[in-house]
This record gives structure tokens, C-alpha cells and sequence, in this order.
């Protein structure tokens, strides 16, 4: 208001002071055209007296020094030009059709005014026709409108420059001292100011307005009061529509979810109070729809990566539909829980199926006598082995089901890791010689808090498989030491190595690199999977690193056990 009530104020100023610059600008342009036409005309006369009395000598007086400040034409009844004082009259075009030689030839005097080809002056002539027939005719330039605007433009910029800036400082101040009667209205008692009763009616509308919005805040407030402390520590989310689907009651987390940023969030994404403009989803519109139909619905969401359960019940008052009540919750680790155990459980079923098969065709063979007897001890050598790898597979599952519950049933104590190591390579020595790769141990005695038979098994399955995915001559060395405040296990070999893409992945249950060239190599794909849960459970971290054709490195760290006791 303060800006458009200045800035009008500076507007009028400018129009009128631009106003009446243009009016005294015309004003004096009349007004020194006046003179000159008078001074012309009294020049014209004194001149034609002269001539009549002095004939010719009196024009060649005027073109040697000059008499008359004007220019001075003498012109022939014809329109001859006979004489111009700054022009050869000789080489003058016939002047008869000039406005102020055809006036002075009819009425005896003549005046025209006529501008110059450069716009910024005029010529005016006055005419006066002599007792012999001919006209005398002088002339003179004067500035003309526009050549007079340019002339005074700089003075004038600088009258309105200071105008204007008088006019600023005036401006502020009236403005300042109209609006602020206005500005200081308290709003919340308003009060009628001083010479403004027009604004009597307005004031009034306003205190009765917060008389209203008072007391709708005191009950909204109440309300939102009940509703925090009821929902404050809920993780789910609860909406509460009525059957025209307007959100009636809500709490944060239901917009944490459904991806709202405030409580404010919902008048501006529901500008029609419209639950479905949360979400949008098929599976959130289906829950509304069969709540509101009077039926109890459960459907599943999937946002932002999360999974969410949708519970969502209709709501009766006497018999009569009048909204529905959705519960909000988020089910991802259960779903997450749910794949794995089929994943799982396929894979098991897979796994145990091939031995199994194998040992089911082999004992077919024999039962049916097909079989010649000198084979008899290959076949049953197979039914071994297959059984020997059913065997180490059913541990290996019993083992991750024991460390995925933390069910082991033994609690932690001192172990030493330096020497488990000993044993666990003093074990693998036949099968490193074997396949030709050489077994080092290094370090020094290491203590921590732990179960030695899963460490052992973890130390187990780091080393076989290094000895298992190495190259003849190739080498696994094992380092036992402390860093700082962590126990450090290190199991670096000098094989195949691991592709980049499968980094990521060797650690889960099954899970085998190039599984079409490692048919040959026997496993159960469990022995990483039983490292990495050996390691959680002794709340230790592990770090893989490999290239391809040079070699992996695995690095494992738990807390010493004087660490432990300080936790």
C-alpha cells in the first residue's frame, strides 16, 4: 500500500510538471514568434521607405555593411527575384508562388512561417508590397519548436531531476504519515484510528472474525491434543475418512509414508479434502473403496522401496456406514524374511534333489541287477560321495540356522585366534599339497571374545576356498595380528580372483561365480555365507577384495577381548 500510494504520488508530480513544461515551452515559442514578426515588420517598413527615398544605392548600402540584421529579398510583380542580400539573385528560382508574396501582392503585406530541412530551426518572412509594384521581403531563423526543446533540454532535466526528487522526499513523507495510522491497527483488537472511519466497517468484520477463528482454534487445538497423545508413539500410520472420502483425522507417520512433508501438507494436497490425493496407488484406492463398501480390506503398498500393509475397516455409528479407518503398516523386513526363506528353501530342495536323484538311479541300477559285479564298488564309491555331500550339506544348513536365530547355545569366552588358525591350516595341509598351494600362517597371538568351534569354521571355509579357487603353485596366507583396538583376521590367496559384478553377491546362500566352470569344484555355495554370519555373530565386520587373475583378499575384524570388557 505504502509503495502504490509513493509511487501515484511521484506519477502525478511527473505528469504535471511534465505538463507544464510542454505549456510554458509552447508559451514562450508564441510568444518569441510575436516578437520577431514585429521586429520583421518594422525592419520592412524603415527598409521600404529607405529604398523609395534612395532607390538602388540603398540596396547595394545594405549588401556592403550590412544595415538590416534580416535577410532582404526585393521581388518583381512577376515574381522575379530583383535583389537578396546573401544569394546572386541571378541564379534565384521565380518567387511568385511564395505564401507571403502572393499575400503581400493582394493585400499589401504578407507573413509565413516555413522550417528548415533540419527540423531544429524556422525561417519567418514578412512581406510588404512598395508603391512601384514590387515586394519587399525580409527574413530571419529562430529556433523552432523542437530546435527550442533541445536548446533548453538540459536545463529542463535538470529543473524536473530536482522537482522529482523533491517531490520523492515529499511523497515519503505524506505517505508515511497516511499509512501509518493503518500500520498500527493491532489486528487482534482492532481499533478505529483517528479521520479513517471508512474503515469502521471492515475493523468491525475483523474482531468478529477472531472472535470465531478463537474459539475454532481452542477446539481445534483440544482436539489435536487428544489425537497426539494417542497416536505420538505409533509407527503405523492411521487415517480416518469419512464416506465422502475426507480425511477426518490423521497422525505423522501416515504422511512420513504416504510421503507428506508437514501435518500442514494435507490442506494443500487435498484441496478437496480427497484421501486418494495422498496416494493414488491401485492398492490404496482399493482399500478405500472397500472400506467405504462396508467391507474389510488388507492390501499390500510398495513405496520408495519400503513395503506397507494396509488394513483398512469401515466404520458404524447405529447400524449406519459413516467412514472407515486406515491402518498404515510397514512389513518390509517381514516380506524381505518371507523371500529368503523361499529363496531358501528352493535352493535346499534344489541342492538335495541332485544327490539324492543320483543316489535313487544308482540304487535302482543295483537293485535290478544291471550292474555287472566288477562295478559294483564304483557305483557304491558314488553313493558316497553323493551321501557325503547330502551330510555336509544338511551341517551346513543346520549351522546358518543356528547363527541366523543366535541359537548356538554356547556362551563366548577367550579364544585365540592365532592358534585356531595353527590348527585349521595344520588340517587343510594334505589337500594344499594336493593341489599344489602352498599353506602360510603369520602373526602373532591374538585374544577375543568368541565360540572357538565357529571361528574355526569360519577360518575353515576362508582358507578352503582359497586353497579350492587357486592355480597349481599358487599360494593362501594367512595373518593373525592386532590393529589398533581390533583383532584382525586375513586370508589372502593368489587364485582366480572374483569378477567385479560378483563382489556384491558371494556371500549369499548358494550363490557360486561362473557356477557353469565351478560344476567341477565341489561345495555346498554356503561356506561364505556361514563366514559372514560366524562374523556377525561375533559383531565383527568383513571386507573383501579381488581381481581378476591376481588373487582375493579377505580381511575380518573383531573386537579384542579387551574391548569386549569395556563394552
Amino acid at each position: 500500500m505504502t509503495k502504490k500510494i509513493f509511487t501515484g504520488i511521484i506519477l502525478v508530480s511527473l505528469i504535471i510538471m511534465l505538463c507544464c513544461t510542454g505549456l510554458i515551452m509552447g508559451v514562450m515559442y508564441d510568444y518569441l514568434g510575436t516578437q520577431i514578426d514585429k521586429e520583421l515588420e518594422n525592419e520592412a517598413n524603415l527598409a521600404a521607405v529607405s529604398l523609395e527615398q534612395e532607390g538602388s544605392d540603398y540596396l547595394s548600402q545594405i549588401g556592403k555593411i550590412g544595415s538590416l540584421k534580416s535577410r532582404v529579398t526585393l521581388v518583381a510583380a512577376d515574381g522575379t527575384v530583383l535583389y537578396d542580400s546573401q544569394a546572386d539573385a541571378g541564379t534565384m528560382e521565380n518567387h511568385l508562388n511564395r505564401e507571403e508574396i502572393q499575400e503581400a501582392l493582394l493585400t499589401g503585406e504578407g507573413h509565413a512561417v516555413r522550417e528548415s530541412a533540419t527540423m531544429a530551426s524556422e525561417t519567418r518572412y514578412y512581406a510588404k508590397k512598395l508603391n512601384d509594384g514590387t515586394v519587399l521581403r525580409l527574413s530571419t531563423d529562430h529556433y523552432s519548436q523542437l530546435g527550442l526543446i533541445l536548446d533548453t533540454f538540459g536545463m529542463v532535466v535538470v529543473v524536473v531531476a530536482i522537482l522529482i526528487a523533491l517531490a520523492a522526499v515529499i511523497s515519503h513523507n505524506i505517505t508515511r504519515h497516511i499509512v501509518k495510522p493503518i500500520n498500527d491497527i493491532d489486528l487482534n483488537h482492532p481499533d478505529i484510528p483517528e479521520n479513517y472511519e471508512e474503515l469502521a466497517p471492515l475493523l468491525h468484520r475483523i474482531r468478529q472474525q477472531n472472535l470465531k477463528i478463537h474459539h475454532q482454534m481452542e477446539s481445534l487445538r483440544s482436539r489435536q491434543e487428544e489425537f497426539n497423545i494417542i497416536t505420538q508413539n505409533m509407527r503405523e500410520g492411521l487415517l480416518i475418512i469419512n464416506t465422502e472420502r475426507e480425511v477426518l483425522t490423521w497422525n505423522s507417520s501416515a504422511l512420513r509414508i504416504l510421503g507428506a512433508p508437514a501435518k500442514e501438507a494435507v490442506r494443500t494436497q487435498l484441496p478437496e479434502g480427497n484421501v486418494l490425493a495422498l496416494n493414488r496407488s491401485e492398492p490404496f484406492r482399493k482399500a478405500v473403496e472397500e472400506s467405504l463398501a462396508g467391507e474389510s480390506s488388507r492390501q499390500q503398498l510398495s513405496i520408495g522401496g519400503e513395503t506397507y500393509e494396509i488394513l483398512a475397516s469401515p466404520a458404524f455409528r447405529e447400524g449406519k456406514l459413516t467412514g472407515a479407518i486406515l491402518i498404515i503398516m510397514n512389513v518390509t523386513e517381514r516380506e524381505i524374511g518371507e523371500q529368503l526363506r523361499r529363496e531358501f528353501t528352493s535352493n535346499v530342495s534344489h541342492e538335495l534333489k541332485t544327490p539324492l536323484t543320483s543316489i535313487y538311479g544308482i540304487a535302482d541300477m543295483l537293485t535290478s541287477g544291471l550292474v555287472k559285479p566288477e562295478d559294483v564298488a564304483q557305483f557304491a564309491g558314488t553313493i558316497k560321495e553323493e551321501s557325503s555331500r547330502m551330510i555336509s550339506l544338511i551341517n551346513d544348513i543346520m549351522q546358518l540356522s543356528r547363527l541366523d536365530e543366535n541359537e548356538d547355545g554356547k556362551e563366548k569366552k577367550e579364544v585365540d585366534l592365532y592358534l585356531i588358525a595353527r590348527d585349521v591350516i595344520s588340517r587343510l595341509k594334505s589337500r594344499a599339497l594336493q593341489e599344489d598351494v602352498q599353506l602360510e600362517l603369520l602373526g602373532k597371538s591374538t585374544v577375543i571374545e568368541g565360540v572357538d568351534y565357529i571361528l574355526d569354521e569360519v577360518i575353515f571355509n576362508l582358507c578352503e576356498n582359497s586353497i579350492k579357487y587357486n592355480r597349481p603353485g599358487g599360494k593362501v596366507t594367512v595373518t593373525v595380528d592386532r590393529e589398533r583396538d581390533a583383532a584382525v583376521l586375513r586370508v589372502a590367496d593368489t587364485g582366480v580372483g572374483i569378477p567385479k559384478e560378483d563382489l556384491d553377491r558371494v556371500f549369499e546362500r548358494f550363490y557360486r561365480v561362473d557356477k557353469s566352470h565351478n560344476k567341477k569344484i565341489p561345495g555346498t555355495g554356503l561356506g561364505l555365507s556361514i563366514v559372514k554370519h560366524g562374523v556377525a555373530f561375533h559383531d565383527g565386520t568383513i571386507a573383501l577384495e579381488s581381481s581378476e587373475g591376481v588373487g582375493t583378499t579377505v580381511t575380518v575384524r573383531f573386537r579384542s577381548a579387551s574391548e569386549e570388557r569395556k563394552q
